[in-house]
């Protein structure tokens, strides 16, 4: 990754970092710019990136950009994930429990 490439994508991350405190209505353009500090022309390109990938997407009423419910879908996944891996933490502990017996 090339250093320009490294900067791009540390831009799009912040743009979405701040989209994610605003999941339920949104920001427009000019909110994300001023939140980020970043150009009107650069925030239209970061959130295209974020679009075409699928992490944010546009409110049909209002046409404000928000991260999209692939971030939640994501998020359900990990807490399905640390469930899961809390569950095989207790049969462990359970066993050496009746193990120590």
């Amino acid at each position: 990754m090339t250093k320009q490439t490294a900067k791009s994508a540390e831009k799009v991350l912040e743009v979405l970092t701040v989209l994610m405190g605003h999941f339920a209505h949104g920001l427009t353009a000019t909110e994300l710019a001023n939140a980020t500090a970043l150009s009107a022309s650069n925030i239209t390109r970061y959130v295209a990136t974020l679009e075409e990938t699928g992490f944010a997407e546009r409110i049909p009423e209002t046409g404000r950009i928000r991260p999209s419910v692939k971030l939640a879908q994501q998020a359900v996944a990990i807490l399905r994930s640390l469930d899961s891996a809390k569950q095989r933490i207790d049969e462990i502990q359970n066993r050496l429990a009746i193990n120590h017996l």
